[in-house]
């Protein structure tokens, strides 16, 4: 066989590549080399090419760049991923290899998220001894520090991060270690930090502000009142203590004292916006409109661009049957391209109330908002039944069940609903009957059809279907206090009744409507002035005609006939055309 040669290669032109013995002799070499090939002689024809030397290195050490780098890497793909424990285990890993202090960062802050409580530390203490003087770093460790319950060093690096804040916050750096405090686990343990922050300094109205936060939000909140106390004798001008001693004071069931405060902090801070408004909304839940109107004015006032109290205007004007002037508002709202569904949906009642049915449904038709337009198409159904039109407010309805087939159940309420405003009894008692076929065990539909049951005279229904709701739940303080109230008003059973409606209370103590309920057996059994106090409690809280119709029956009967008259003049201009107030005029003559 003749040779080959390898022009390509001007080094081995003219050479002979290797013939058959020599492969043989150059693979036995190979075979007896080391792994390594260390220490390998190859014994090679002198005929054998000579070329260049290739020596095998070693695989490299990775560098340390290299492998921050890969953990870094790692744990941002594991954070992607939600495998935060695997993202926080290479997190801890770049912390050791970099000094870089953002990396320490990163991991503490995850390490503080997952609650890792004991990496967290570790990892804060890294970057606050890579970044001392950053204050996030101070504030990290602080955390850290106290969700391992190392309550001296964490009060010491605390005093650090205030004195740093006083210069930002403008609350002495109070509201910094506040709002590091709020986020320990142990709610009484920060208390306990905050307080030594407050003893220090107790003239300090934030001091003492904060303090109170903090107690309320560890369920102390006699505590936090007593503190609230003594910072507004040092600033009677700290809105937000204005507004936390009003909700604790809600919460504790105190809604006079609420007010009253609010009232002297209005006087003393009058253009402060969020004060109020915390004010008018607080006496519209009290009931005391014409007050919340003033209110809602004086705001206006102060800010003509203010929608939100303009829209609060007219539901006031609305709820207190002064049509006109709601209607001003409304349109008003339209006018400035503000708050439109809102609005549509407003004038729609107002026509509503007007008796003006057309006119209802056109501004109805008008609601497009997502979140008004279903409530829109429910008062529709509600306008066509009133109008007469049984018929198309029930193909209305049904039509909206299958469109939104998600609140069939909202729907088939609405619908019960419209039927009654309209005095259709029996046929919200027939629908409610489809309903619950479907449906047969829900409580929402179980008293709607009690209420309808009411006005059909069936209180064995109302009875069986209140009893229901009660077997499954005891405390249902709705169904209680309907039983209660019926068997007081329908009936002579009333140490029963008050049994059902003392039950309720206890669920619903500053509920308007139990409140009447219980004024009402009272009067039942011959309580008067029990009865009038309650009556009275419940007439504050929400003046409706039917609790100003028992208020007035109890008032006259006691002899008390001016103040009698008087309540239920009122309540006649509010509602005019309410059966409980017409009942009065033809029982006693007024």
């Amino acid at each position: 066989m003749g040779t080959r040669s390898l022009p390509a290669n001007p080094r081995l032109k003219n050479r002979e590549y290797f013939n058959r013995p020599q492969m043989k002799i150059f693979l036995k070499a190979l075979v007896f080399c080391s792994p390594l090939l260390s220490g390998c002689v190859t014994v090679v024809d002198a005929q054998a090419p000579v070329g260049p030397e290739y020596s095998i290195r070693p695989v490299l050490k990775p560098s340390s760049r290299a492998d921050l780098m890969y953990q870094v890497l790692a744990a941002e793909l594991a954070g992607k991923r939600d495998q935060l424990d695997v993202a926080l285990n290479h997190y801890q890993r770049a912390a050791i290899v970099s000094n870089d202090p953002r990396v320490a960062e990163r991991a503490a802050v995850l390490a503080l998220i997952m609650k890792e409580n004991a990496a967290a530390l570790a990892l804060a203490q890294r970057w606050q001894a890579l970044d001392p003087a950053n204050e996030q770093a101070q504030q990290t460790l602080a955390l850290a520090l106290l969700r391992n319950e190392r309550l001296e060093e964490a009060a010491q690096y605390l005093e650090t991060v205030r004195r740093t804040a006083r210069k930002k916050d403008q609350q002495q750096g109070y509201a910094t270690i506040a709002a590091l405090l709020s986020q320990a686990d142990d709610k009484q343990l920060a208390l306990r930090v905050m307080g030594r922050f407050r003893d220090r300094n107790p003239r300090s109205a934030f001091a003492q502000y904060y303090y109170a936060m903090l107690a309320a939000a560890a369920g102390e909140r006699e505590q936090a009142l007593a503190s609230l106390k003594q910072a507004l004798a040092r600033d009677r001008k700290l809105v937000p203590a204005h507004l936390l001693r009003t909700r604790l004071l809600l919460e504790n069931g105190d809604r006079e004292a609420a007010l009253a405060g609010l009232a002297k902090a209005v006087a003393t801070i009058p253009r402060d916006r969020n004060l109020r408004m915390s004010y008018a909304r607080l006496l519209v839940d009290a009931g005391q409109l014409v007050k919340a109107r003033r209110e809602f004015a004086i705001l206006l006032n102060q800010n003509p661009k203010d929608t939100d109290s303009l829209y609060a205007l007219g539901l006031l004007a609305s709820e207190i049957r002064q049509f006109d002037l709601a209607e001003t508002y409304f349109l008003d709202l339209i006018k400035r391209d503000t708050r439109l569904a809102d609005a549509y949906f407003e004038l729609g009642r107002v026509e509503e109330q007007r008796g003006d049915y057309a006119k209802a449904r056109e501004w109805y038709e008008q609601v497009k908002g997502e979140d008004r337009y279903l409530s829109a198409q429910m008062r529709m159904g509600v306008v066509l039944a009133k109008s007469g039109d049984i018929a198309a407010a029930s193909q209305h309805f049904e039509a909206l069940r299958r469109d939104n087939p998600q609140n069939d159940m909202m729907l088939y309420l609405a619908e019960a609903e419209a039927l009654r405003e309209a005095g259709r009894y029996q046929e919200a008692f027939d629908g409610l009957n489809r309903a619950l076929a479907a449906h047969p065990d829900d409580k929402d539909l179980l008293y709607a059809r009690a209420l309808a049951a009411e006005k059909l005279d069936r209180l064995d229904v109302l009875e069986r279907d209140l009893h229901t709701i009660l077997a499954v739940d005891p405390k249902n303080g709705q169904a209680l206090n309907a039983l209660g109230y019926t068997l007081a008003d329908r009936t002579d059973r009333y140490q029963e009744a008050l049994s059902y409606i003392e039950q309720a209370l206890e669920q619903m103590p500053n509920d308007a409507a139990v409140l009447d309920s219980m004024g009402w057996v009272r009067y039942r059994l011959g309580n008067r002035d029990q009865a009038l106090e309650y009556l009275r409690q419940a007439y504050q809280i929400n003046p409706d005609a039917e609790i100003a119709a028992h208020l007035s029956e109890v008032l006259w009967i006691n002899g008390q006939r001016e103040e009698a008259r008087k309540i239920w003049r009122e309540a006649l201009a509010r509602d005019p055309d309410n059966i409980h107030l017409q009942k009065l005029r033809e029982r006693f003559g007024w």
